[in-house]
């Protein structure tokens, strides 16, 4: 029982004791100019962006590269599609008359 008593105690300083481990700590002060700093950075960033507007010009280099490479990937599509559709019309009487059915001719 001694022994319970004797171990609150020393739990019950240890907790007073960190308690008290902040007495006269001061808060954190900002820097008096530490706002016109950061609207200083601000500016000198914002001024930045505007001298070099490298951004918007890549964006539209892309889109021009993308329209160009549609087309000819659309257009070779198409001359694919064309020799094979020329190449299927000659074959096409000579299916026809192997398959008659009516025997007309």
């Amino acid at each position: 029982m001694l022994k319970n008593v004797k171990m609150d105690m020393e739990q019950e300083n240890r907790i007073t004791e960190a308690m008290n481990s902040l007495d006269g700590i001061q808060g954190a002060k900002a820097p008096a100019d530490g706002f016109a700093k950061i609207q200083q950075k601000l500016a000198n960033h914002r001024m930045q962006k505007e001298q070099h507007p490298v951004g918007s010009w890549m964006k539209v280099a892309a889109v021009v590269a993308l329209v160009i490479c549609s087309n000819v990937w659309a257009v070779s599509n198409y001359w694919t599609s064309e020799s094979v559709a020329t190449e299927d019309s000659s074959s096409y009487p000579q299916l026809m008359t192997d398959f008659n059915l009516y025997d007309y001719e």
